[in-house]
């Protein structure tokens, strides 16, 4: 029973050898396997076990040099992919450019994508009618006079002011073409380790002199600006305690923070210092702690006060869908 047996496994072993040399001819293909030397233990062990007529040394080494041979060339080659792929990332991190202000934000008229941003339906948001000093009645928003054409979002280690005056942005752009667009730009900064700005651009087509509150929002002293500039805020989407602490009530901005505002050519801009109240800080700094999860909706006017300035009329109005401060895009210093 026992020679049956054996010669059995005499029998089978040619087949299962013959596997066993496959598999390690496919390992030696994709790992880097050293040659044997002439006085490895392994090798006379093999050779003992194995009849040198069915599975001689010399047979085997030719396999194992060419695949030897080829793994090192391919290992070569990767080192030198390696160093051509740092090399190039590297020049793309010394070779970045500057911010073009105007595109950090990204678009989305259907609300799907998050952190985008779109306008907001103005009859959202009521405003002064033309009787308001009589009957103090409010009305809803028929449109804008401006429309929103950007959008930033961007971090920094200060406070980034003046963004309308920089060269490469959607502001220069217009005013190298000469044109008669005129920008009404609002840049809210979050200040902290991190101070984050987010950047609203509404931009009219027709000569601003068409519209005597507005000529004179723009042309007239800081004190009259603070005084006029209005923010009616809606938080759409979100938790209860943030709908509380922001409210739906229009606010005269000036009245409570700092607003810095530079003229150019053909534009005006807002540089509105959250930082500026200890009320505004606690209230956004809640806002940022929830601020994925939001939806925000705002509008922004010139309060109208006389009779011949009434009804009011809103400049523009934005929707920000669940912005995400990991988004945020670093400025270069």
């Amino acid at each position: 029973m026992f020679k049956e047996t054996a010669n059995d496994e005499r029998d089978k072993f040619p087949s299962e050898r013959s596997s066993l040399v496959d598999l390690n001819d496919g390992v030696d293909e994709f790992f880097d396997v050293p040659e044997p030397s002439d006085n490895d233990p392994l090798d006379e062990s093999w050779t003992s076990d194995y009849d040198s007529d069915t599975y001689s040394q010399e047979s085997r080494q030719p396999k194992l040099n060419s695949a030897t041979s080829l793994v090192k060339k391919l290992h070569d080659l990767a080192v030198q992919k390696r160093g051509y792929v740092d090399l190039h990332e590297k020049a793309r991190e010394e070779s970045s450019t500057p911010c073009c202000y105007g595109t950090t934000l990204p678009t989305d008229p259907t609300c799907a994508l998050p952190c985008s941003w779109t306008t907001t339906d103005p009859s959202t948001f009521l405003i002064r009618g033309k009787t308001y000093l009589s009957d103090q009645k409010k009305v809803k928003a028929k449109g804008t006079l401006m429309e929103m054409v950007a959008a930033d979002w961007l971090k920094s280690d200060k406070r980034e002011d003046d963004l309308g005056s920089r060269p490469g942005g959607i502001v220069q752009k217009y005013a190298a073409k000469g044109g008669p667009e005129f920008f009404f730009i609002v840049n809210i900064q979050v200040p902290g380790s991190t101070t984050y700005s987010l950047v609203l651009y509404y931009m009219m087509s027709t000569p601003i002199e068409e519209h005597p509150l507005l000529v004179s929002f723009v042309n007239g002293d800081d004190a009259y600006r603070n005084s006029r500039f209005k923010l009616i805020p809606y938080i759409s989407k979100g938790s209860w305690i943030v709908k509380q602490s922001v409210g739906k009530k229009a606010c005269l901005i000036g009245q409570a923070l700092e607003i810095n505002y530079f003229r150019g050519k053909n534009y005006i801009e807002l540089g509105v210092d959250i930082g500026s109240s200890t009320v505004a800080r606690g209230v956004v700094s809640l806002v940022l702690g929830y601020l994925n999860k939001l939806v925000i909706e705002m509008a922004f006017l010139v309060q109208a006060n006389t009779e011949e300035e009434l009804p009011e009329y809103l400049l523009g109005t934005c929707r920000l869908n669940h912005l995400d401060a990991c988004k945020s895009v670093s400025l270069i210093p």
